[in-house]
């Protein structure tokens, strides 16, 4: 197909009101923050990521990814995490269960996740709060989707 007879034919679709798959776009985001200090190992105690989408000027939000990371003290060799959400005049809720939060490779911290990248996960109104929280030490990170 040409590129007249293409435009002709997404100016048709466009006045039917059908729109291709195709020309849907999504923005993609990632907020992150350090809670508390930093450890000996430097670092965040806890730290937080989260990996978001949505379709171009949505009110809603698709995370993907949440990703929880933490300096450990002496004498702790596990953590559990767990995330949490809490939409705009809402209630902070579980958003799953405890997990481990093993060593990563020998080194000074300890990290896990939840999700994975892509538009997949739940979704939720902009300025939802989303945080982790680290069982052994009852503090949590949190960042607010945009």
């Amino acid at each position: 197909m040409d590129s007249a007879a293409a435009t002709a034919l997404a100016l048709l679709l466009l006045t039917a009101g059908v729109v291709p798959a195709s020309a849907v776009s999504y923005e993609y985001g990632r907020e992150r923050a350090c809670a508390g200090g930093s450890g000996k190992a430097g670092g965040c105690a806890p730290g937080i990521v989260v990996k978001h989408w949505h379709k171009a000027g949505s009110k809603a939000r698709g995370v993907g990814w949440v990703y929880a990371s933490t300096n450990p003290t002496a004498g702790n060799r596990a953590y559990h995490a767990r995330w949490l959400y809490q939409r705009p005049g809402g209630r902070l809720t579980a958003a799953s269960e405890w997990k481990r939060a093993p060593r990563v490779n020998g080194a000074g911290f300890m990290e896990t996740h939840w999700g994975q990248d892509g538009r997949t996960g739940p979704h939720y109104p902009v300025r939802t709060k989303i945080c982790v929280q680290i069982k052994e030490t009852g503090k949590q990170a949190c960042v607010t989707l945009t």
